[in-house]
């Protein structure tokens, strides 16, 4: 899932957003919440722009409407009281950095808004004497001073970086490096692991470690590189989606193999698509509506209706499309099956793919028709393309085919995805026409404005965040998921396992895959013991009623998912390499809470600690012989002793449903 954007992201954007802001006049600047900043600017023949930022993460512009404060704080008030009503000259990333620098025109000179997007980010205004303004966030490092009157030190950068890197640099610098090659990669390419690991994945090389390289392997990793480069140099991004189960989630500006199994979409604006996928993440605003914001929740729900209908007709054709590819390789079935028996035979027999290449070459000069069909054909990604006849329209058309399937489960493949689109036409429909009533529901009440809340509060219904489908908790800042069975586990690596995160397991048969986000940056080690807590709470310990345990941790390159060559690992398994950092002796300890917000309620549960720190409303439990509906009743019961009069509406707006997750088992109450 993507939390924040990455350095090519941004690289992607800022060319997207560069004719949009340069030339544009700081119209205002608003402070929403602690961690994010809208800067409006306007145009005089265009309506004004909102770019929101939220330090250490993104920054876009946005069509949604957002609750701004009547009194600005005084760091808002000093940055209006600088650069308001001032023109935008420049509007640039640094370097290949994650940071982005606005440069606008004072007299002679010019101010700085730089915004930096690592870590936990900031904001900071630099003088046309170099010197800071201000700053969201002060602090003094080994080599900057970020503070008001000090000369302004970007953060440090690499002298090269893939943009500036040649084929003598690469060589220069392999040859001085060990370790692992991913590793290398990062460092010298300045991309991150993600896109790191990324160009490895892509030039096939099997290989982890730099010592181990020959010379063919470093001539195909510098190749991916300079595809990557050419990419990024060029502004050739294909901006795309990847969807799971109908969920965005990443928006990339260059393919990630990564993400090969799931859904792809192309879009047009990669400014757009982070709009909808970050706003529409952000928690609902805890404020009585006006007429103002309702008609932007009407323009909000409308952009989804048009998202949604858009789907819609992408599955239609898609299903079309499909079942089209299927049928015209059973029309071809013979040629086709001539085809691959030649180019597998051949293979079998050890011939080189440049003599296979060569005699397919002949074969269709000579006029050999399973030849004549063959568009062309890379072996490295084992895929060939089919020139095929289309018999009702007398057009010719071209097919990707697997030639290491045989015909029918090639031709299966496309039924399946035919399929599959069309088992999501009914789902699509029903999102359609919850959206219409949702406008429905916007639009009779969007004339009236509401002065005063009602003496009875209502509740609202929570939207429930992404991760709420697996078992959570929050430590500090970092969100720990866990999974809930051998599918969820799954998911869980495949789609939200980062670089940045660590992988944890209880040392017993039956244990969900827990994954500490961004716990590598930030962690200590009492995290670590909380974690590991966590992870035995819903292991099968539980059901056996046993109170001790050991977990262990490991980095993202020690976890796999797939087998040794020539070994079967089963479904809900992972490969471990390497050393294993355990935690010996763990005592299970759990604890279900309640939260108390402005409109609404919400149950948690986690280890006791992690729980105390968030809420004084909590009730302590062990593994016992209560079965959980009934413990989920007498849990409520005690919450409802804790929690105050005047809240209590909301808690009993809450139901079973909504505790029954965060108990791992037949349970019973510590009293």
């Amino acid at each position: 899932m993507k939390t924040s954007l990455s350095s090519i992201d941004i690289s992607a954007l800022v060319y997207e957003l560069q004719p949009k802001l340069i030339g544009s006049w700081v119209n205002n600047i608003y402070s929403i919440s602690k961690n994010r900043v809208i800067l409006r600017f306007r145009k005089s023949t265009e309506s004004p722009m909102e770019l929101v930022i939220e330090l250490g993460k993104r920054f876009h512009l946005t069509k949604y409407v957002r609750k701004k404060p009547v009194s600005p704080n005084n760091k808002i008030m000093t940055l209006r009281k600088h650069i308001r009503d001032l023109p935008v000259n420049k509007f640039y990333q640094r370097k290949l950095d994650r940071v982005i620098v606005f440069e606008i025109a004072y007299k002679d000179g010019f101010y700085k808004l730089v915004i930096e997007l690592f870590g936990d980010g900031n904001f900071i205004l630099v003088g046309p004497n170099n010197k800071i303004i201000l700053a969201y966030n002060y602090r003094r490092m080994k080599d900057r001073d970020i503070h008001p009157g000090k000369f302004y030190k970007f953060p440090p950068s690499p002298d090269e970086n893939i943009t500036t890197l040649t084929l003598e640099m690469f060589e220069e610098k392999i040859k001085a490096s060990e370790g692992k090659i991913v590793n290398f990669l990062n460092d010298v390419l300045g991309l991150g692991p993600l896109y790191s690991k990324d160009v490895l994945t892509k030039s096939s090389v099997q290989i982890k470690n730099i010592v181990d390289l020959d010379d063919e392997s470093k001539e195909l990793i510098y190749n991916q590189i300079t595809v990557l480069k050419e990419q990024i140099t060029g502004r050739n991004y294909t901006y795309a989606k990847y969807i799971d189960e109908d969920e965005v989630v990443d928006i990339t500006p260059v393919d990630i193999s990564k993400h090969k199994d799931l859904e792809r979409v192309e879009v047009e604006s990669f400014n757009d698509e982070l709009d909808d996928f970050f706003s529409n993440q952000e928690e609902e605003p805890e404020y009585v509506e006006d007429k103002q914001v309702t008609t932007g929740k009407i323009s909000k729900y409308q952009k989804i209706l048009q998202s949604q209908e858009n789907h819609l007709g992408k599955l239609i054709l898609q299903e079309e499309e499909e079942k089209h590819k299927g049928d015209l390789l059973y029309a071809h079935f013979t040629l086709i099956d001539e085809l691959l028996t030649t180019i597998v035979t051949a293979r079998q027999n050890d011939v080189p793919w440049d003599k296979i290449i060569e005699k397919l070459e002949l074969a269709r000069d000579k006029g050999i028709l399973s030849a004549e069909i063959l568009e062309k054909i890379n072996p490295k990604t084992k895929q060939l393309w089919l020139n095929l006849l289309n018999e009702k329209t007398g057009e010719k058309e071209i097919v990707e085919l697997d030639f290491t399937l045989t015909l029918v489960d090639g031709a299966n493949l496309f039924y399946e995805k035919s399929k599959k689109a069309r088992r999501k036409i009914p789902g699509a429909n029903a999102a359609i026409a919850r959206s219409k009533k949702l406008i429905e529901d916007v639009e009779s009440t969007k004339v009236e404005i509401i002065e005063k809340v009602e003496s009875t509060p209502l509740v609202i219904k929570r939207k429930k965040r992404w991760y709420e489908k697996f078992h959570w908790f929050l430590r500090g800042d970092n969100l720990i998921i866990g999974g809930t069975d051998a599918n969820s586990n799954e998911k869980i690596l495949k789609t939200y396992f980062d670089d940045n995160d660590y992988f944890f397991h209880a040392d017993v048969h039956g244990a969900p895959y827990v994954v500490a986000k961004d716990g590598i940056s930030n962690l200590s080690e009492e995290d670590f013991q909380e974690i590991a807590v966590f992870a035995l709470n819903y292991s099968s310990l539980w059901k056996a009623k046993k109170l001790v345990g050991d977990v262990y941790r490991v980095l993202p390159d020690q976890v796999s998912l797939t087998p040794p060559s020539g070994q079967f690992l089963a479904k809900g398994s992972v490969m471990i390499y390497g050393e294993k950092h355990y935690f010996k002796n763990i005592e299970i300890n759990h604890a279900v809470g309640l939260v108390i917000f402005e409109n609404y309620a919400q149950i948690i549960g986690g280890p006791v600690i992690s729980i105390d720190q968030r809420t004084n409303m909590y009730v302590e439990i062990k593994p016992g012989d209560v079965p959980k509906g009934k413990i989920g009743n007498q849990i409520k019961a005690k919450l409802a002793k804790q929690c105050p009069s005047e809240e209590l509406y909301k808690l009993d707006a809450l139901t079973i449903n909504d505790i029954l997750p965060f108990i791992p088992g037949d349970a019973e109450i510590i009293e």
